[in-house]
């Protein structure tokens, strides 16, 4: 081998910064440096920290830092490709603009279109704007705040039924939603803050008790999470009274929140960092090709837990010590018959509703009777509590904010900032699970390849810049061409399905056939979120909110949990993947129980979980109403077809004979002649709910833009349809419809 050929090999070994034989690699390219005649200060672009930043030719070759391939995949030449996570050749297809709107809808809205006239809508904005421009005003709606407070909350895993039922969620208030006054004031503010939370502004506000729902709706409008992540850390210790007449029980529910942190804050395991971190990791390897774990170049682990191998868990598990820190008092005729304790009389940090709990202040908190010492970024002996996590939390979300991570050549960082860091990826990882169904981590919590390293540094960096902005990374994530990808038959130049990196399923490195080592569209397919499956069906039917009926959960003479049975839409949510509380935290994979429970619920087409005194009229009911009696059942199935799947038209005359199978009655066959139209729209309807037009998305679809609905029955209509979107979306004069009901956006572009 020659020597530029050892040293390139060396050179891919040292940028491998995480690999655990990273301080060999440096010593052996030092010695041939070293060793080499005639060369002694000659050394390999992109081997040594800054090497792909300084402007120097440091291998004298000729090219310099991010044009030298020995700083292909440094984290400083992400800027050499507009979009990391790009295969080399950066050879994209994009799916065009109908099939990215439709993408758009269901994962910024939760809902499918309501008619091929609002995808034509959405369209006009392109048309006059760009991609970038509908994004940010789809994020201005009060449906992206509604669906994106599910999200968090799922991020959180703040539990929707059970015991441990949060206290300090509503999920019917809209306060300070658009007013970010709240979120300010947390971010600004320590959580022993004596100063008066603000109130919210407007006609009508005045003294509002808040609690997380208000403070995830500032922070959306403030477009900033940090202050949710503060202040969830109360918010979950003060989800379930511990019986402290049962020192098991303490000491468990210490551990088992130490678990959740680590989930929802940190994506790590304890049991996983001794064989993968940041540092070093059993899958790890000299050679590139071979190596599966590529990790974010900083000693993320050594920081926060002072190892990179991980700790004891009851180091962790310390800081959530629940008795002595979460205010409670001892209740003598028992609140049931086995628990004697309820909520105490504390403090709030920052004000916030006693339903989110009430603490005992750090210096008054008193020693640990069982006697745990935490350790997290530094030794804290002396009474652990979530008021040190909050303290570090913000420190670091402050410090990161101006300056961001800071990492040293060897790899060290200050423990504040990788704390913040790790929360910041995490937070990432998890958007783009909602949006794509598909990590980027292994389940070691470290990326498989180098895309996909590339990818959640990208959307990290995103995020902290733009001051934690979930729209921001949002944005960054569905404009990226992987996204919106397309197949062969939309771009012609493709050679092959497979051209893309292996982000979606990082698992086919090792077949056998080089091509399929790839991603193709395919590996990008997956079911809706259940949630937005569950919104689309009740608001294209008109149906009530199936969520509402989960549970009957209230609050009894002073404030105490009164026990609540659960209703049978609680089964079905969970056999569908719906998350609802942490031992239950859903699933987006299509099975068979899944079809099955889908079909009983649903498979009627009928409003589900209605109490006795409920009677159902939904969109059918009125279709059928307003319909003429010489519709014919061709024009009803389209208007619902359109309903359902923004598709007014039917796919060739397989699917008319279908149809007509399935409603038992010739297409021409007009309204007064059916016998049973409910029965024939509700069977139509139920095929169409449970068809892959309506359940998958990632695969494009036919291009349906320009195809006219039969009639303007059941809200299709353009011109409403605009005025909808137009209050929805946009503020002041920034855009009108017109007289024909086409969306006009103000100004130049």
């Amino acid at each position: 081998m020659s020597r530029v050929e050892l040293g390139a090999a060396l050179s891919q070994c040292y940028r491998q910064s995480n690999s655990r034989w990273r301080g060999a690699c440096g010593v052996l390219l030092l010695l041939l440096l070293a060793t080499a005649p005639g060369c002694d200060r000659a050394r390999v672009e992109g081997a040594m920290p800054d090497d792909c930043s300084d402007g120097a030719d440091n291998d004298a070759d000729g090219r310099y830092d991010c044009d030298d391939d020995g700083c292909f995949g440094s984290p400083d030449c992400n800027d050499n490709s507009p979009y990391p996570g790009l295969l080399e050749s950066g050879v994209t297809c994009d799916a065009g603009d109908e099939a990215f709107v439709r993408r758009l809808i269901p994962q910024l809205w939760g809902r499918r279109p309501r008619s091929i006239r609002e995808v034509e809508l959405l369209l006009e904005v392109i048309e006059q704007r760009d991609r970038a421009t509908l994004t940010e005003q789809m994020m201005t709606s009060e449906e992206f705040v509604t669906r994106w407070r599910e999200v968090l909350f799922d991020m959180l895993e703040i539990n929707r039924v059970g015991e441990r039922t949060c206290r300090c969620v509503d999920y019917t208030t809209r306060q300070w939603m658009f007013e970010p006054g709240l979120a300010e004031f947390v971010r600004d503010t320590a959580p022993s803050t004596d100063e008066a939370a603000p109130t919210e502004p407007g006609p009508g506000s005045g003294e509002v008790d808040w609690g997380l729902t208000e403070l995830v709706h500032s922070a959306l409008a403030l477009d900033d999470l940090s202050p949710i992540y503060r202040m969830a850390l109360f918010t979950r210790l003060a989800s379930k009274i511990i019986n402290l007449d049962n020192p098991g029980a303490n000491l468990a529910w210490r551990s088992t929140y130490g678990d959740m942190f680590e989930r929802t804050f940190l994506n790590r395991r304890m049991g996983c960092m001794q064989c993968h971190n940041s540092e070093f990791s059993a899958s790890g390897s000299f050679d590139p090709e071979l190596d599966r774990t590529w990790e974010v170049p900083a000693l993320f682990e050594r920081a926060v837990f002072g190892d990179s191998a991980g700790r004891p868990s009851n180091d962790l598990s310390a800081f959530f010590r629940v008795e002595g820190v979460l205010s409670m008092r001892f209740v003598p005729e028992g609140v049931t018959p086995t628990l004697f304790w309820t909520y105490g009389e504390g403090f709030s940090p920052w004000g916030m509703h006693d339903y989110c709990g009430e603490f005992i202040l750090p210096a008054d908190i008193e020693v640990d009777p069982d006697g745990w010492e935490g350790y997290f970024i530094d030794p804290v002996p002396d009474r652990p509590s979530v008021w040190d996590l909050e303290a570090r939390l913000q420190s670091g979300f402050d410090k990161i904010r101006v300056d961001g991570m800071q990492v040293a050549e060897d790899g060290t960082i200050d423990g504040e900032r990788a704390f913040a860091w790790m929360v910041s990826m995490t937070i990432v990882e998890k958007m783009w699970v909602e949006l794509t169904s598909r990590r980027i981590t292994a389940p070691h919590f470290m990326p498989r390849n180098r895309y996909q390293r590339d990818l959640l540094i990208y959307f990290t960096e995103t995020f902290v810049e733009a001051g934690f902005s979930m729209k921001e990374a949002l944005r960054a994530m569905v404009l990226h061409p992987y996204f919106n990808a397309g197949t062969q038959v939309q771009c012609e130049s493709l050679e092959s399905s497979y051209y893309m990196a292996p982000i979606y399923d990082p698992w086919v490195s090792d077949y056998e056939i080089p091509e399929q080592r790839l991603n193709s569209v395919g590996d990008f397919v997956t079911r809706l979120p259940p949630r937005a499956l569950l919104r689309s069906v009740s608001q294209a039917l008109e149906w009530r909110d199936i969520e509402s009926r989960l549970v009957e959960h209230d609050h009894g003479e002073d404030d105490e949990p009164v026990p609540s049975s659960a209703s049978p839409a609680l089964s079905f949510e969970l056999d569908i993947g719906v998350f609802l509380l942490d031992g239950e935290r859903g699933f987006r994979s299509n099975n068979f129980s899944e079809s099955l429970a889908w079909e009983e619920t649903l498979g009627g087409c009928d409003e589900p979980f209605l109490s006795p005194e409920e009677t159902r009229y939904d969109w059918i009911d009125k279709l059928l109403d307003q319909a003429s009696e010489d519709a014919t059942l061709e024009e009803l199935a389209l208007t619902l077809k359109d309903r359902l799947l923004a598709e007014p038209s039917f796919d060739g005359e397989e699917e008319r004979t279908l149809i007509e199978a399935l409603t038992q009655a010739p297409l021409d066959t007009t309204l007064s002649q059916l016998s049973d139209a409910q029965g024939s729209l509700r069977r139509l309807c139920a095929a169409w709910l449970a068809s892959p037009d309506f359940q998958l998305e990632g695969a494009p679809a036919i291009e349906r833009a320009g195809t006219e609905p039969p009639n303007n029955l059941g809200g299709s209509d353009r011109s409403i349809l605009c005025e909808q979107l137009l209050t929805s979306m946009f503020r002041g004069d920034t855009a009108s419809c017109d007289e024909d009901g086409h969306l006009v956006l103000s100004g130049q572009p």
